[in-house]
């Protein structure tokens, strides 16, 4: 793309590179400035340029819980208390390194990520477990045992502040990222006309009724709390 003419974000927004990818990792190419006539109402034309259409690329990870998702902004902000990105992208370096240092706080391993439980997994009998016709024991002692696996569930959603970094991207390298965050869930589902999906309770409903196909009894809901 750049061998086009087409211009990178200057930094990746989300999480650093990781082992076990969190949540959404995004970037873009600039917005290409593009020629466009105006029409004048003499019915005769003015010539200009603006700049709208920008691609976007994404690498999505595990969603997570309340837990890992408060985890997730703290350690975040500590990075952008050490290094606030430059649009121009004059520090990007310095702000990818505080970004690793912060995230050292968050585990890179699926296991500690589950257990801690920063994150959500999708759980599955494994072959063993289905010739067994599912499990009637403690979930850790079954995936200890081999009966059962775990996957991480896919994030679906967007990230406030990585979003406003792609957008800001096209302001000009003067735009500097101070967000600062005014949610009006009320105002917004009155305007749409429905309710919002609440993210926590999908993931964990869909983690839930994993759980539920792996584990007979009253198992299921005691390993979701």
């Amino acid at each position: 793309m750049p061998e086009e003419g087409i211009v990178p974000k200057a930094i990746v927004e989300g999480p650093p590179t990781r082992r076990c990818p969190i949540l959404l990792r995004q970037t873009s190419f600039k917005a290409l400035e593009e020629a466009v006539s105006f029409p004048e109402v003499d019915g005769s034309s003015r010539s200009g340029s603006h700049t709208a259409r920008f691609g976007e690329i994404e690498q999505r990870g595990i969603a997570l819980t309340p837990k890992g998702r408060a985890l997730y902004d703290r350690l975040l902000n500590e990075a952008r208390e050490r290094c606030r990105p430059a649009a121009d992208g004059s520090n990007a370096a310095e702000y990818e390194a505080a970004l690793a240092e912060a995230f050292r706080g968050f585990p890179d391993d699926w296991n500690a990520i589950r257990r801690h439980g920063l994150g959500y997994f999708s759980y599955s009998l494994t072959a063993e477990g289905q010739r067994r016709g599912g499990i009637d024991m403690d979930l850790e002692a079954a995936i200890d045992a081999g009966l059962v696996r775990f996957d991480p569930i896919v994030y679906e959603d967007f990230l406030p502040v990585s979003a406003a970094g792609i957008f800001q991207s096209n302001l000009g390298d003067d735009a500097t990222q101070e967000f600062v965050a005014s949610p009006n869930q009320k105002m917004f589902e009155r305007d749409l006309g429905a309710a919002v999906l609440d993210e926590f309770a999908h993931y964990a409903g869909t983690m839930r009724a994993s759980l539920e196909r792996c584990l007979r009894g009253g198992l299921a809901a005691a390993a979701v709390e």
